[in-house]
């Protein structure tokens, strides 16, 4: 039987109208929790990611391990903060759904079972999506160097034809699993087997589905954005009008790094305006996004 997409949709839109307090409630102090990690440490990891970038081609050894300790460094707290928060939304957001848990008080602050297996589910599907995108290129890539011997257009030819076919198969593995994390918080497993079993034959509809609900996110991301993208726009015209010189492509990648660097300081005057934005569309996102797939 196919997947009926547009009953799932408004399925879907009519829970998030019932229950938009009840979302609100459960997800308002992770998000804050997640707004407070991005200002904390997206500033010092953006300025030792375009610090590297200043050392050009040839670096001083001491520097650059220096800037790149800093950048590890910065990307492990970033990494490991969003690795507790992120499955917090989730289960927050999923444990009415999948188990009919009434939130009793007004905020979500816990980290246990659930949040690891989502976790531990979160990372599977990473770590396979991975490899079937390198499996698959390195096919595309033996490919496209056969028909090199063709000529140069064949050659082309084949790295779109490789590519397109790497993406549907992994937008496929993806949708097949679209549903993991609910099974994963339902039968206390990873939910690898039972999200498997639960997609069978309903690749088609669900496709649909996640477009429509896609279709409901545009607009979040559009106006989380649109108050801030107006310092981007010059910075990355510079970057296309680099083509394909590396250096000066490098080069222009280094103010867009410093511009986020700005963006995320606590010390930039519109940071208010960030941290409701970043806060008010990571509840709205995670929202939708998680209802949609229990």
């Amino acid at each position: 039987m196919a997947f009926p997409a547009m009953k799932a949709f408004r399925t879907t839109l009519a829970y998030l109208q019932r229950h938009a307090f009840d979302l609100l409630k459960a997800l308002w102090l992770p998000a804050a929790l997640l707004v407070a990690l991005q200002a904390y440490a997206a500033p010092p990891f953006f300025n030792a990611f375009a610090s590297m970038l200043g050392l050009g081609p040839n670096p001083d050894p001491a520097e650059a391990a220096a800037f790149l300790g800093e950048f590890a460094k910065w990307g492990a707290i970033l990494s490991i903060g969003s690795a507790i928060i992120m499955p917090m939304m989730t289960v927050a957001s999923l444990r009415h759904i999948v188990r009919g848990d009434e939130m009793k008080g007004f905020f979500y602050l816990q980290y246990g079972g659930d949040e690891l297996r989502v976790l531990a589910a979160y990372i599977l599907l990473s770590v396979m999506a991975m490899l079937i995108s390198i499996v698959g290129g390195l096919a595309a890539t033996a490919l496209a160097f056969v028909f090199m011997l063709l000529g140069p257009a064949a050659k082309a030819a084949a790295d779109g034809i490789g590519n397109l076919v790497v993406n549907v198969v992994v937008a496929w593995f993806r949708l097949r699993l679209s549903v993991l994390f609910p099974a994963a918080i339902a039968t206390r497993t990873i939910g690898f087997g039972v999200s498997w079993e639960a997609t069978k034959g309903s690749v088609g509809g669900l496709l649909g589905f996640w477009a429509l609900v896609g279709l409901l996110l545009i607009p979040v991301a559009v106006l989380a954005t649109l108050p801030f993208i107006g310092d981007f726009i010059p910075l990355f015209e510079h970057l296309m009008a680099a083509g394909s010189d590396e250096q000066a492509a490098s080069a222009a990648l280094i103010p867009i790094f410093q511009q986020f660097a700005k963006t995320f300081s606590i010390e930039n005057p519109q940071f208010v305006f960030l941290a409701m934005a970043l806060g008010l569309s990571s509840i709205v996102t995670t929202a939708i996004t998680n209802v949609a797939a229990g």
